[in-house]
């Protein structure tokens, strides 16, 4: 894609999205990022809003801007009670398809969007493009697999590209409270245990910056097809949790089975990243206790800090990852 071309990322204010400018900025590419205007952004960044479920409004935002490239990574808003099989994602899966629409109508070439891991087939093996069954458990995957199967289509009809990008699970700075990475060190800040259950299903995480990398890595190469974002490596959650407080210096108040097991969690889900390795030469390069030391240090930051800590707008999770999964 031309260096100059210019990209626009919905959901820039959320956890994905922020990741995702952060790479752009890195590269030095022009965006234009639609969400909520950080208070610390530079002030050359074009920032701009709209309502995303509002067709006329989707319509002038693409004539305000025209786009070469569009990222998509706003979803509906995490609430009490979770995203997993809330009605709101069979509205956004449709808002969806009308902004990829718009998009392309307006001269724009190239989408990138965030789907989920979510989409695929519990299994034993890792999740691989094309081969691992695409048979969501839950509304959310639902949603996802169904816009990507009709933006794809569409994309086809158009001659226009279209990467689809399969993100597995997160963690890092400015990541909702209530999810596993933030709670478990948000109560060894305070001095609280860090209550489990036996933590013995294995999930692929990766650092949030990673991924946004991995994203606009898509962006820049242009590639069309379905790709896991994702770290390519599993561990047990007991494990993950036992290095939070390891590195914290507080593994005394780790409570490994405290809580019961979640009936129904799949045992294993990892990513097999073979494929955006050989078409884009990303990988997640960031080691775990790196990525916890730096998620650990902002939050322990923002913990002794006048605004206490922070809470993420929820654009983009699967509100799978509190205490209670382990």
């Amino acid at each position: 894609m031309h260096e100059q071309t210019s990209v626009m990322v919905t959901g820039a204010s959320g956890f994905v999205g922020g990741a995702i400018l952060r790479a752009l900025r890195a590269s030095g590419r022009r965006f234009v990022a639609i969400g909520k205007r950080p208070a610390g952004a530079p002030a050359d960044e074009v920032w701009d809003s709209a309502e995303l479920l509002d067709r006329d409004a989707v319509a002038a935002l693409m004539t305000r801007h025209r786009p070469g490239a569009l990222i998509h990574a706003a979803w509906a808003r995490s609430r009490p009670g979770g995203l997993w099989d809330a009605p709101d994602n069979v509205a956004w899966r449709d808002a969806g398809m009308i902004l990829f629409e718009e998009f392309w109508q307006s001269g724009g070439r190239h989408v990138t969007a965030c789907g989920s891991c979510a989409e695929y087939a519990p299994g034993d093996d890792p999740c691989r493009e094309g081969v691992t069954p695409i048979a969501p458990q839950s509304l959310y995957g639902k949603a996802k697999a169904e816009l990507h199967d009709m933006a794809a289509t569409r994309a086809a009809q158009l001659g226009k590209s279209l990467a689809w990008a399969r993100i597995f699970y997160l963690f890092g700075p400015n990541e909702a409270a209530s999810r596993l990475v933030p709670s478990v060190i948000d109560s060894l800040l305070r001095g609280e245990p860090a209550k489990t259950a036996s933590g013995m299903i294995r999930r692929d995480f990766a650092l949030v910056d990673d991924i946004g990398e991995g994203i606009a890595a898509l962006t820049g190469a242009g590639v069309s097809g379905a790709y896991n974002v994702a770290s390519g490596e599993a561990i047990r959650l007991r494990d993950l949790v036992t290095r939070i407080g390891t590195i914290m210096d507080r593994p005394d108040l780790i409570e490994i089975g405290a809580l019961p097991d979640r009936a129904g969690e799949a045992p294993v889900i990892a990513a097999d990243v073979t494929k955006i390795a050989r078409d884009t030469g990303w990988q997640a390069r960031t080691p775990l206790d790196e990525g916890l030391r730096r998620t650990i240090a902002d939050r322990r930051s923002a913990f002794f800090s006048d605004d206490g800590l922070f809470s993420d707008d929820g654009l983009f999770s699967d509100d799978r990852q509190g205490p209670a999964q382990l």
